[in-house]
């Protein structure tokens, strides 16, 4: 079958959750279909990329992302009723460049990776359409909005975030908008069930199918068990917003509990873009800020615990699933496991409060076999789980589903 795939970046590196969902997507599509890829280039880097996904796609494609281009889109459309983001991604060039695409090729399926790719094959007629919306970007803006009208934020100042009346009024364009375009693709699929349950509940019409995230469990393997100082590790792109919420909330609420039975402890945040107000965290004894690294393995070989004290966001956490795979006890919130195939207090423990959070990642530094007992069984679930050739299948069965039987709800 021919694919026509587009992503809203490059898939390669693959190293944050959307370039890691693509690029696992599209070798495993490879394996039995011509793929062809559009993505925007941000970078010199992303141009450089296509090298590295030519080997498995019959195409690859790339425009270029003018930043100065969507600011100034993004305030012409400030009034519109569509979500904003729509115009910050809407390019005319990559519109061109789609058209040209189908006007060349015979594609017989459309996957759409989010909807601002989405927006660009919402018309066509012809082909199967997919779209990957991933998660409930409503839901997502929903809690961050409850966040942003929380007074704790002002006294961390978490000064990257805009006001909270326009991260509402964002996640009410968006909640419309995540339906109306659904109904323009023969599916959708969303990594979680809690997403898929959300986007229901607005319109039960939608033919959505649950495909997670996974992770590569020949990358991410399991780390001697190396007795050290107590050091706790949290990963993530680190200028998004419940990334950043998280780092500083641990800091400010959960570390000095921990320190108290561990003075000695350390927590370093390990990711590529590290906003102000997380670089100041560093100046808290015992926090480590790292900025971009090339390879987090080493972080997770030498971590104790790793800490996920997420309080916004949606969908399935990749973090969670990577130090898993790689042997590292997992302390995280309800919002952080929900998503997870996973026995809670067997391969992962998840805390609501800040007490509760610390108890547990004292308890877990106390108890090695505890440790290797989480990291022995959240392998396993992994294992089982989340490999992307588990998720590849779900995707291809998907597909199958659109192909022969279109509009029909296909099973989650």
């Amino acid at each position: 079958m021919k694919i026509l795939f587009l992503s809203l970046r490059c898939p390669y590196p693959p190293h944050r959750g959307d370039r890691i969902r693509s690029y696992n997507f599209i070798k495993q599509l490879s394996e039995q279909h011509a793929v062809t890829v559009v993505y925007f280039a941000e970078s010199e880097s992303d141009i450089e990329s296509a090298k590295h996904l030519e080997p498995f796609c019959e195409r690859v494609e790339w425009v270029r992302f003018h930043r100065s281009f969507a600011l100034m889109n993004t305030g012409f459309h400030c009034l519109s009723r569509r979500p904003l983001q729509l115009h910050y991604w809407y390019a005319p060039q990559m519109q061109r460049k789609i058209n040209e695409l189908l006007d060349q090729e015979d594609f017989e399926l459309i996957h759409a990776h989010l909807f601002r790719m989405g927006q660009y094959v919402a018309a066509v007629q012809g082909p199967v359409k997919v779209l990957d919306l991933c998660d409930s970007l409503a839901l997502n803006l929903s809690r961050r909005a409850e966040l942003e009208s929380n007074p704790w934020l002002a006294k961390i100042k978490l000064d990257c975030t805009p006001k909270r009346f326009l991260v509402k009024l964002e996640e009410n364009r968006v909640r419309r908008y995540e339906v109306d375009i659904m109904k323009a693709f023969d599916c959708g699929t969303v990594v979680a069930r809690f997403d898929r349950d959300y986007l229901l509940k607005q319109d039960d019409s939608l033919n959505l199918s649950i495909v997670p995230m996974g992770v590569d469990l020949g990358y991410f393997q399991p780390k001697s068990m190396v007795q050290s100082a107590p050091l706790l590790l949290f990963t993530g792109t680190m200028n998004y917003f419940p990334n950043a919420d998280a780092a500083i909330y641990f800091c400010n609420e959960i570390f000095p509990r921990i320190r108290e039975q561990h003075p000695q402890a350390e927590f370093y945040i390990v990711g590529n873009q590290p906003s102000d107000p997380v670089k100041r965290l560093e100046a808290q004894d015992g926090v480590v800020v790292t900025g971009y690294v090339p390879d987090v393995r080493p972080y997770f070989e030498k971590a104790s615990v790793f800490v996920a004290p997420l309080r916004a966001g949606s969908g399935i956490q990749t973090k969670n699933l990577e130090a898993m795979a790689m042997g590292v006890p997992v302390v995280t919130t309800p919002v952080g496991a929900m998503g997870l195939e996973a026995d809670i207090g067997k391969e992962l423990l998840v805390a609501d409060t800040p007490t509760a959070f610390a108890e547990n990642v004292v308890h877990l530094l106390n108890d090695e076999h505890l440790r290797e007992r989480l990291a022995r069984t959240a392998r396993t679930r992994v294992e089982t789980n989340y490999s992307w050739e588990a998720i590849g299948d779900r995707l291809k069965h998907v597909y199958t589903q659109a192909v022969h039987v279109p509009k029909f709800k296909v099973d989650s």
